[in-house]
């Protein structure tokens, strides 16, 4: 005779303990995210993958849109629906969907921001910035001039340098020092790649932390406008520039403007670094996009012959390789353990030197670690009770930004508060969030999604409980807090810092590495390495800033 379980017997048979831990079980199971589900691979058949290699370039374009829309419809995306997920407007102020996965929908509405905007800017960047929409209508990744990374460190303060945090400085001590080479390595073995060699050998840094004068001065140069804070004239920048009347505002534009013309670091003047930005992002792995996607991105990155200079390739494939799902992925960061590190050849690295990255963002704040029981670790109170102080559930930190010039995802950003400006918009929003959802973090997060959903199929719900770095075409995105290490962190590099004074004038060769903890910071409850500090002193709030 079969015994059938009911309700009953269930609870007969079992003390509430048990049944207790089958209920955790159980939610511990659903807790994990599945792993996304491609479509079927294009390049399954012989013939077809021979056919794809050899196609022209226009070809190429149009697979590789084929294959981002199978993905999204894969996935079963839905703009409307995904903003609300995430409380983003459903609608930017032209009336165009926020989250529209239409490429031509998009470059339309950036290509109006240059022809109304840049204009009267000087020619090269008018000229850089239209290049910018050709190579993302051609599916290139963003690439100016060779792709080298600017040497520069931008903050801004109301009293300039001298407004700046204890501490900042460590921006323009540390990061000239050549890395020592227990950190190169980590980057790459080869030592004859052109871009790595900043990273060995050294640099100069220039920083640079203007006061609203300068503001003015630096912002007149870049918009070939006479700008000047709190007197709107003729012209679109005038008009917008002299239009905000809070000075966070101002700061703010200026920050995403600097790394659209000039490229580099955008640090906060309570910003500091932990790690020096080559590493940050080191040895992410590729797992979201589509694989066909990159395989495709590459036949057009290289068709017509290799596109890299003399000795700039990335270095040579080992055959050992990285790991390949980011629920799993622990970064390799060193730890306590004295043994001899074990190098590999990693080919096209993961690093803001690369020619093929173009920025390092990173994720300020997701609100499924804290529905993620694999996360328990990086639970607190403040996480369960602050949460409606963010404008999405999940949002992209901007009081950093490492980014090389002209990317799509910096003129887009200046082109929504341009345009939540210039239609009135920008007046109904609500005081409590007119900040974050005029210059804040609100439309920065929607154009870096909206960057990733056009040219890579990636949705905000693939980057939702992320336990490291990951590399998603020319985009470095860090786990959340990564820029966000505790105070001791900083306290005991400055402290090492001091204590290195008088070698670190001597320190042209990495001899004495002032990077205390390596790649970065880390804890048991970190959630990953974190390679910055964020002093949250917020000049701005309470004050008329």
């Amino acid at each position: 005779m079969v015994r059938l379980f009911t309700p009953r017997s269930l609870l007969r048979f079992n003390t509430p303990a048990k049944l207790l831990l089958v209920l955790f079980a159980l939610v511990f199971y659903l807790s994990f995210s599945f792993s996304t589900s491609h479509p079927p691979s294009i390049f399954t058949d012989a013939e077809t993958r021979k056919q794809i290699r050899n196609a022209p370039l226009s070809e190429l374009v149009n697979l590789y849109e084929q294959v981002r829309h199978g993905a999204l419809q894969a996935k079963g995306f839905n703009g409307t629906v995904c903003a609300e997920s995430i409380k983003a407007p459903k609608t930017l102020p032209d009336g165009t969907s926020n989250l529209d996965p239409d490429v031509e929908v998009y470059t339309g509405r950036l290509r109006g921001f240059i022809d109304n905007y840049l204009q009267q800017a000087p020619a090269h960047i008018h000229i850089a910035a239209r290049n910018t929409l050709k190579s993302l209508i051609k599916r290139e990744s963003p690439r100016y001039r060779d792709g080298s990374f600017p040497a520069k460190v931008w903050a801004t303060h109301p009293a300039g340098i001298k407004g700046v945090q204890l501490g900042f400085e460590l921006w323009g001590k540390l990061l000239p020092f050549p890395l020592p080479p227990s950190l190169a390595n980590q980057i790459s073995v080869d030592k004859d790649v052109d871009f790595l060699q900043l990273a060995r050998d050294g640099q100069d840094w220039d920083v640079e932390v203007p006061d609203d004068d300068g503001l003015d001065r630096i912002m007149s140069e870049w918009t070939g406008q006479k700008l000047q804070r709190g007197i709107p004239g003729e012209g679109k920048w005038s008009e917008l520039w002299g239009g905000l009347e809070m000075g966070v505002l101002r700061a703010d534009v200026f920050r995403y403007t600097s790394m659209l013309v000039a490229g580099g670091v955008y640090s906060d003047s309570d910003t500091m670094p932990i790690s020096h930005p080559f590493l940050w992002g080191l040895h992410a792995p590729s797992n979201i996009i589509n694989p066909d996607l990159e395989l495709l991105a590459e036949l057009i990155v290289n068709h017509g012959g290799p596109k890299f200079p003399p000795n700039t390739r990335p270095p040579r494939i080992d055959s050992r390789s990285l790991p390949q799902h980011n629920s799993s992925y622990t970064p390799p960061y060193p730890g306590i353990e004295r043994r001899s590190p074990v190098y590999v050849s990693i080919p096209n690295p993961s690093t803001i030197l690369n020619p093929r990255i173009s920025m390092v963002i990173a994720i300020e704040w997701d609100n499924k670690i804290g529905r993620t029981l694999g996360m328990w670790r990086q639970w607190t109170w403040s996480r369960f009770t602050e949460s409606s102080k963010y404008p999405r559930n999940i949002e992209f930190v901007q009081n950093l930004l490492v980014a090389k010039p002209f990317h799509p995802i910096m003129l887009d950003t200046v082109a929504t508060i341009a345009q939540l400006v210039e239609s009135g918009e920008a007046k109904s929003l609500r005081p409590a969030s007119h900040l974050l959802e005029l210059t804040g973090p609100g439309p920065f997060t929607d154009a870096v999604l909206r960057y990733l959903l056009v040219q890579y199929g990636v949705t905000p719900k693939d980057l939702r409980a992320l336990r490291g770095p990951v590399r998603i075409g020319d985009i470095l995105i860090l786990q959340e807090e990564a820029w966000h290490a505790p105070f001791e962190a900083i306290k005991q590099l400055w402290e090492y810092v001091e204590s290195l004074h008088l070698k670190l004038g001597t320190n042209r060769h990495g001899r004495f590495s002032p990077w205390l903890f390596g790649l970065g910071w880390k804890d048991w409850k970190s959630g990953g390495v974190k390679v910055a500090y964020h002093g949250l002193t917020g000049i701005w709030k309470d004050k008329d800033y």
